[in-house]
């Protein structure tokens, strides 16, 4: 698999899913540009790839930042002329039942998740629209397309970030700008570090955890194959989610049951 000079801006790149694709796409031939807000684990990164013969930009900047959303992509355009494929990776979740999650949780959510996921799309698309071409992956999640316990605002800010790849496909239509979200099952990642792991209702026993490298894998595939549309990871939870859109009543009783 050769993504070879292509300029890939990943954000969230210091650990989890973004630090493993940065990897495999400096292992691919990427050029490429690492943004979180962890200067230090970013620089570690960054330099392991300088030593395995990458060509890397590390830069922090957090996306909820609007400042700092520009001057990346300033600094891209600066170092490599141009960006290719943007790697929508930064995320966070808080996991907690609707009842008692604070509004100041959801808010916290929908800056990183979706509206850092916008700050990003906003600042590269002028650039891809006039080189005729580019990629913009979104990493949303399962819980985005499956309802669970104590997912409620997590769910609701990947959902909106899967609606929002899904228009942006109508949007950009002809452009030559291609839209595709990565929506992984539960991973073991630094997320959990955060959202409290034993409010994970047993639903999530009926998929395999993931590793980052496998997460990693499926999107340094899709940037590989220009791809579009919706991906899930692992494959086998396509069933399950056509089953839960096709019999909600039944996927109902089937979560609550496991919770």
């Amino acid at each position: 698999m050769s993504l070879n000079g292509r300029v890939v801006l990943v954000t969230g790149a210091s650990s989890g899913f973004g630090a493993a694709t940065a990897r495999r796409c400096a292992a691919a031939g990427a050029r490429l540009v690492l943004a979180a807000r962890s200067a230090e684990r970013l620089d570690e990164h960054a330099a392991a790839i300088r030593r395995a013969g990458g060509e890397v930009l590390a830069l922090p900047a957090d996306v909820t930042s609007d400042a700092d959303v520009e001057r990346l992509v300033e600094a891209t355009l600066v170092r490599f002329g141009r960006v290719d494929v943007l790697v929508n990776n930064a995320g966070m979740g808080v996991l907690n039942g609707i009842a008692e999650a604070p509004l100041a949780e959801l808010e916290a959510m929908l800056q990183v998740n979706l509206l850092g996921a916008v700050r990003c799309i906003r600042a590269v698309l002028p650039p891809m629209l006039a080189q005729g071409q580019g990629q913009i992956v979104n990493v949303a999640s399962m819980a985005g397309l499956l309802g669970m316990p104590n997912f409620a605002y997590y769910g609701a800010t990947k959902a909106a970030l899967i609606a929002l790849t899904r228009s942006m496909q109508q949007d950009l239509a002809d452009t030559g700008v291609r839209c595709v979200a990565i929506c992984p099952g539960a991973a073991r990642t630094p997320f959990f570090r955060h959202a409290h792991i034993e409010k994970l209702p047993r639903t999530t026993l009926l998929i395999p955890w993931l590793s980052d490298e496998e997460v990693a894998a499926v999107i340094v595939h899709a940037i590989a194959r220009n791809a579009e549309g919706e991906i899930l990871v692992p494959a086998l939870a396509l069933p399950l989610i056509r089953l839960a859109n096709a019999f909600p009543a039944l996927a109902r009783l089937v979560v609550r049951f496991l919770r």
